[in-house]
């Protein structure tokens, strides 16, 4: 009997440690938590959507923007940054879009690269937040790796947070 009461509690033991270590998992705190290594704003003074295919939302349409780049909203300028973002794929004819997304961001005395595939309305800007891989940089950013954290203040506004990893 206690040969069978051992497995039992085995079993019980495994299943609690591994949903504790689950939900430890989930609990974790990921990059948006953490505090940003660096927190300004674009103000996008530029956009055009360069129409290549049909006519309409497809497939290899162009879409660039370009602005300014401030440490507050509205503020000063610290430096500039331009996107240049490419239809990847219509979900919905006139509606939803992927579009892969490259943007240069000027601060200071260096250029931060991103890239992302962003989700969105057709001839529209994205309004929600959006993730983008730091890819590389020039400068005071040679070699920067990451996360940048990109989220809609207004129609024409993003904050932008920075995670840099070691």
């Amino acid at each position: 009997m206690t040969s069978r009461i051992f497995p039992r509690r085995f079993i019980a033991l495994a299943a609690a440690a591994l949903i504790a270590a689950g939900a430890s998992l989930i609990a974790a705190p990921g990059a948006s938590a953490a505090k940003a290594d660096l927190v300004v704003y674009f103000d996008r003074t530029f956009r055009e959507v360069i129409d290549v295919g049909t006519q309409g939302s497809s497939n290899g349409d162009i879409t660039v923007t370009d602005g300014n780049v401030s440490k507050t909203p509205g503020g000063k300028s610290v430096g500039s940054y331009s996107t240049s973002q490419i239809t990847a794929s219509v979900l919905i004819p006139g509606g939803r879009e992927n579009r892969k997304t490259d943007i240069g961001i000027t601060v200071g005395k260096g250029v931060i690269y991103t890239t992302a595939l962003v989700a969105a309305n057709a001839g529209t800007a994205p309004t929600s937040t959006t993730a983008h891989a730091i890819i590389g940089g020039t400068g005071r950013y040679a070699g920067v790796s990451g996360e940048l954290v990109l989220k809609p203040v207004s129609a024409t506004r993003y904050k932008a947070s920075f995670f840099f990893t070691d």
